[in-house]
């Protein structure tokens, strides 16, 4: 279905509903006379279904209303009401659409998908509204099985589209499209040339509707005999679904047919079912929770919607002579539930996008973590004086221990001990004078520090070993901490020499450990604790200046002095806005080529990344998101926790540095689920998004 931007200003007496769980129906409305019908379709088809509206760039007026009819084709209607065309395109049972879509030389289009079941297919159509021919096939997906109804999810950061069709059967089948020689069509095929879907969701039982919002990135799906269910919207975004309302008696339903998405500018929208029994329905899209439900007066039945710049056209399937009716929204708001909801139209849906993000392609990726669930990490890296190209990535697996992998991502080693959960790496002088490449990590076992080495994989087989910690402030070899949840880590080495780790926990206590290596292992001293108000996690240190840099999760960037010396308090440098830098605040790493220094950070929620320039007081020189790179069998990065950067060339591969980060939803080229690994990325690719 089509979405809609609209802003409300809503009083507490808008909000009165109940949520989706309780078997207490609002009150109805005792105003029902305002509810007035402005506008009708001129013409009547026996078999109106699923509708959409497609809204001009310039003009409400030129908006054209897209209705489907079975056996009949399509109808297209001006705003008023007036038919434009009827274009007989085979059996037609859903419809939706997307702005702004890359196609090729054409530029940018906007397409339109339509459910055809007799040829088990999707269509796809460039919708021009100006003039005849209205409508122009750029594309034709075959499908498994008949779809009776399709969405379109555009992603508001990388403008990916994805299609989803349901079926009767209770399956919703997702596609990944792509413009290739003038079509638009599946970007991954079979063997058969049949395109394979990059994901499958087994709903349940029948389904009716689905729409997307993409400003959320949640795919909504009606099950015809049960209630509708939020699903996460992007293949690898995805999340545990959820149960938004049921059928009474339980919940508030009786038989959804229909559902579109009402967006509200800057903020949360609203989702809009269309009920066979109990009419109209509206939810928030913040929390789920069940705002209003009326009939609406002339209307035997509601089975069908479409969300208009100004109002909803309501499929009138039951009269002798069935058409679209349009309810305005200046009526909907005279109703005495919400009498102070003002609606007014303030952003065209095809705006809905984060245009300030970068989009990156992926270079490598190591291989999946041996434990399926949240597993891997925080990366860090030793880059090899000798031979930079055959450096070793080190990286945490929290449910069973530390891996190391060379820069083609293959694994070289797996050291399944602890739940080690953040890394780092310096190279400290010996008691014997050579150096010692110190590897560092945070232990939730037992709350401790382990301590290990890292050295060249060409000249021995295994690239990590254990150093044991002693001293009275030890526990089974590493370093004891009074933290009652260690989670956070990261190293620091003074202009002196001194070496530190600091670990913090998620009560928001930090700890500051000096370390050095003496003939026996590594011995820590608790030289000073810091602290923040809520739970930390990444942080990273500045060697040259003396700086940490601390993220508190759901509050920002935090600096600090990281010598021993140095003041307790810290600075909250930057705040998480949820538009630049989104809660969690996860992995911080710093780039410094002589030159430029750069402060990365990984803003968790919105799956990308901000790169702030620490010569130019924290300027945002980029916010960038890492995406698939298909042609090389190489998914993008999601949910990132831990990152890694450095400057340092690493061989052709990488010239100019490396970023490494966490991939907390990975699959395969084919889209099928793995384990979490850790994405590789050429930082001549990211310098490139400044």
């Amino acid at each position: 279905m089509r979405f809609l931007a609209v802003a409300f200003a809503v009083s507490a007496t808008f909000l009165f509903g109940c949520n989706s769980s309780s078997s207490e129906a609002p009150s109805e409305t005792s105003n029902q006379a305002e509810l007035k019908l402005t506008q009708s379709t001129e013409t009547s088809f026996a078999d109106i279904g699923d509708a959409v509206v497609w809204r001009h760039s310039s003009t409400s007026d030129n908006d054209i209303l897209i209705t489907t009819l079975e056996a009949d084709g399509v109808a297209l209607y001006q705003s008023d009401g007036k038919q434009l065309a009827h274009l007989n395109v085979g059996e037609v049972t859903g419809a939706d659409i997307r702005y702004d879509i890359t196609f090729g030389d054409a530029g940018a289009i906007d397409v339109l998908a339509l459910a055809l079941p007799d040829e088990q297919a999707l269509a796809f159509y460039h919708i021009k509204g100006d003039s005849a021919p209205w409508m122009r096939e750029v594309g034709r997906l075959s499908l498994p099985e008949a779809a009776e109804g399709v969405c379109l999810y555009k992603n508001p950061t990388n403008a990916e589209l994805i299609v989803t069709a349901t079926t009767e059967q209770g399956r919703a089948l997702q596609y990944k499209l792509k413009h290739q020689a003038g079509v638009l069509t599946s970007t991954l095929f079979d063997d058969e040339s049949m395109p394979i879907a990059v994901r499958q969701i087994d709903v349940g039982g029948e389904l009716s509707a689905c729409v997307a919002d993409d400003s959320t990135a949640t795919l909504y799906i009606a099950e015809q005999d049960l209630g509708i269910w939020a699903y996460g919207a992007e293949p690898e975004h995805t999340f545990e679904r959820r149960l938004v309302d049921t059928l009474a008696p339980l919940g508030q339903l009786q038989e959804v047919e229909g559902l579109d998405f009402i967006y509200q500018s800057g903020g949360y929208g609203y989702l809009v079912a269309a009920d066979e029994g109990k009419g109209i329905t509206l939810y928030s899209a913040k929390d789920a929770e069940l705002l209003t439900q009326f009939d609406v007066p002339g209307f035997d039945e509601v089975k069908a919607l479409a969300v208009a710049h100004d109002g909803l056209w309501l499929a009138n399937s039951e009269l002798e002579q069935p058409i679209y009716q349009k309810m305005s929204f200046t009526s909907l708001a005279a109703q005495n539930e919400m009498a102070n909801a003002q609606f007014s139209m303030a952003l065209n849906p095809a705006d809905v996008a984060h245009t300030r993000v970068a989009l990156v392609a992926v270079s490598g990726e190591t291989t999946p973590v041996d434990d399926d669930g949240d597993a891997a990490d925080d990366p860090a890296l030793w880059v090899n004086p000798e031979d930079p190209a055959h450096s070793v990535i080190v990286a945490t697996n929290k449910q069973g221990g530390l891996m190391a992998y060379n820069l083609a991502g293959e694994e070289l080693q797996y050291l399944n001990q602890g739940e080690p959960n953040n890394v780092d790496i310096r190279t400290l002088e010996g008691p014997e004078g050579a150096n010692v490449n110190l590897v560092a990590a945070s232990n939730r076992d037992g709350n401790t520090i382990a301590f290990y080495t890292v050295s060249d994989p060409s000249k021995q087989n295994l690239p990590l070993i254990v150093i044991p910690a002693v001293g009275d402030n030890t526990s089974n070899g590493e370093i004891q901490t009074s933290l009652n949840e260690v989670y956070g880590l990261c190293m620091y080495q003074a202009v002196n020499g001194d070496a530190y780790v600091f670990i913090n926990g998620k009560s928001g206590l930090i700890e500051q450990w000096r370390v050095e290596l003496v003939e026996q292992g590594v011995s820590g001293t608790l030289v000073r604790t810091l602290s923040v108000p809520s739970q930390p996690e990444g942080c990273v240190a500045d060697d040259a200046t003396g700086e940490l840099y601390l993220g508190e999760e759901d509050v920002g960037i935090w600096r600090f002095g990281a010598d021993e010396s140095a003041d307790t308090a810290g600075e909250l440098i930057t705040k998480i806005d949820g538009d630049i830098l989104t809660a969690d605040v996860e992995g911080l790493a710093l780039y410094h080529d002589g030159q430029n220094k750069y402060l990365l950070a990984s803003s968790q929620g919105s799956h990308s990344y901000v790169a702030y320039d620490l010569n130019k007081d924290l300027q945002v020189v980029s916010q960038f998101a890492l995406v698939a790179n298909d042609e090389a069998g190489l998914d993008g990065a999601s949910e990132t926790d831990g990152i890694h950067v450095t400057a340092q060339s690493l061989g052709d591969s990488y010239p100019d540095g490396l970023l490494i980060v966490q991939d907390g939803y990975n699959v395969d080229s084919q889209y099928q689920q793995q384990n979490q690994n850790f994405k590789l990325v050429n930082w001549n690719d990211i310098a490139a998004s400044f």
